[in-house]
This record gives C-alpha cells, sequence and structure tokens, in this order.
C-alpha cells in the first residue's frame, strides 16, 4: 500500500515539474501545428512587403546557415536582393514538422517570381528552394535558428529565353573533391541559334561569378562539362548561360546575328565534407 501511494504521489508531483511541458510540446498537435504554419505565414507576408526590419525579427540573433551564413550576411544578402529584384513575390508551403520539446524542424518549400526590365526587352526571375527550418519556441511563436537548403534552383531569363524549354542537371550531393557531370539541355525553336557555357561558383556573399566560356551546342542541343567538387568546406552552384540570337537582314548592315534572348539556370550542389574518422572493417585483415 505504501509502493503505490508513493508512486501516486510522484505522478502528481511529476505534473507540476518542467519536463511535462517539454513531452507537450514535443507532440504533434493542432494548436503546436497550427503555430508554426501562422508563423510561416507571417515570414512570407513580411519578404513580401519586403519589410527587413519585421522579417529579420523572425530570426534569432545566433541564426546561422547550412551555407555558413549568420544573420549580418543574410541581413546584406536579402536587403541586397529585393533592391536588386523590387517587387518579387513568395509562395511557401509547410510539407511536414517534428516537434522536439521547445523546438522544431520543418521542412518548406518555397518560391519565388520577379520581373526583369533589360533594355526594351522583359524579362523574369523564378525561383523554387526546399529547405529545412530550425526554429525555437518563443513565447507562443517562434524563432529561426536555422537552415538546411536541400535543393535550389534558380531561372532569370529575358528575351527568346523565356520560350524555350531549358533543363539543367546536376547531382544534389556530393563529396568534397569527387568528380562529377553538369548537363544542360535546351529546345530552342526554328530559326533560333544558341550558345552556352556551364561553370561553378561557392557559395558565398557576395558571389563571385566566374567567367563564361561559350560554345555550340551539340546536334541534339545538349551541353555537358565535368567538374571537381571544392574542397573549401562549402556548397556550389552549377551556373549555366545561354545566348540566344536571330538572323537579320537589312539593306544597310547586310546578316546580323544579333542577341534576342538570354538565360542563367542556377541549381545548388551541397558539398559533403570528407570526414577522417570514419574506419571501416576489412574482413580479410581479421581472418
Amino acid at each position: 500500500m505504501l509502493t503505490i501511494l508513493s508512486i501516486g504521489s510522484l505522478s502528481a508531483y511529476a505534473d507540476d515539474l518542467p519536463i511535462r511541458q517539454k513531452l507537450l510540446n514535443s507532440k504533434p498537435t493542432y494548436s503546436n501545428k497550427y503555430s508554426v504554419v501562422k508563423f510561416f505565414q507571417e515570414h512570407v507576408y513580411y519578404a513580401n512587403k519586403n519589410s527587413i526590419e519585421d522579417f529579420l525579427r523572425l530570426y534569432s540573433t545566433q541564426y546561422i546557415s547550412n551555407d555558413g551564413f549568420k544573420l549580418d550576411s543574410t541581413t546584406e544578402l536579402f536587403t541586397d536582393l529585393w533592391k536588386q529584384y523590387n517587387g518579387i513575390k513568395y509562395k511557401n508551403n509547410v510539407n511536414s514538422v517534428a516537434f522536439y520539446g521547445d523546438t522544431a524542424v520543418v521542412n518548406v518549400s518555397e518560391t519565388a517570381t520577379a520581373a526583369i526590365a533589360n533594355d526594351d526587352k522583359k524579362g523574369e526571375l523564378k525561383s523554387f528552394v526546399d529547405v529545412i527550418y530550425y526554429l525555437q519556441r518563443k513565447g507562443k511563436s517562434w524563432i529561426i535558428t536555422g537552415e538546411n537548403v536541400l535543393t535550389e534552383e534558380i531561372v532569370i531569363s529575358w528575351g527568346d529565353a523565356k520560350s524555350v524549354a531549358m533543363y539543367l542537371e546536376a547531382p544534389q550531393l556530393v563529396g568534397a573533391g569527387e568528380e562529377y557531370s553538369a548537363k544542360l539541355y535546351i529546345a530552342p525553336p526554328t530559326g533560333i541559334f544558341a550558345i552556352g557555357s556551364i561553370s561553378t561558383e561557392i557559395v558565398s556573399y557576395p558571389q563571385k561569378p566566374q567567367k563564361d566560356v561559350f560554345k555550340k551546342f551539340a546536334s541534339d542541343y545538349s551541353l555537358e562539362r565535368l567538374f571537381t567538387a571544392n574542397t573549401k568546406n562549402t556548397n556550389e552552384y552549377v551556373v549555366a548561360s545561354i545566348g540566344y540570337s536571330r538572323p537579320t537582314m537589312s539593306q544597310a548592315s547586310g546578316f546580323n546575328m544579333n542577341l534576342s534572348g538570354y538565360a542563367c539556370l542556377i541549381r545548388r550542389v551541397n558539398v559533403v565534407p570528407e570526414n577522417k574518422y570514419i574506419e571501416v572493417k576489412n574482413d580479410k585483415d581479421a581472418k
């Protein structure tokens, strides 16, 4: 009887301990899920308003991304981006969420679109990002402490490039120092000529673009290049540039091939640093 009474007292006592709230916060209840969805509604709302101060209030001062960006560099990145692409519009969708006490791990898909003016030619920017956000509970809401970008695709095009089907293929994940292939495919309409270039850039701020070396496409309108992943402990982008032109004739200058369109396709390649502390047993040596 004394044992039963002591267990009952312990259970009642445990209800008053902080562990009870931690366990409740770890459950995927409607209230917990709704608070996360509402948080990312605010996140995209402030992004669409280009309200940098309100947007950054959703981030921890200790924030860090898988690219090594901290809050100061992230602030400059978004400030410059919104100046360059004024009127950029975002959409997001919360795919999944897992709770661990006062923290949450959230998978979010994000898209962005923006109009681009290039002389007399109109262009557009489109991007897709699949990202894992790490959240810390803050009162009844949350704050972003970090993020891990899984996939990222960006397409910038203007002129004739807007009407051409294009696809850039590159691995999402490679080991540091490993060789990999990047391939570019296009399907230009009859009468449009194209040249292309494929290069890589490490993820940095400000971005340091490489020099484009344009080449003719193969007969099937494909272009391929081999790369060796960097060993600088950072992720990188594969960047494809395509220039389009239409032949024209005039009495004054005769035959011309003027640039009639341009596209830039970007894909993220996450680079895994070499782990020198993995031991693999050799069964032959053990015998």
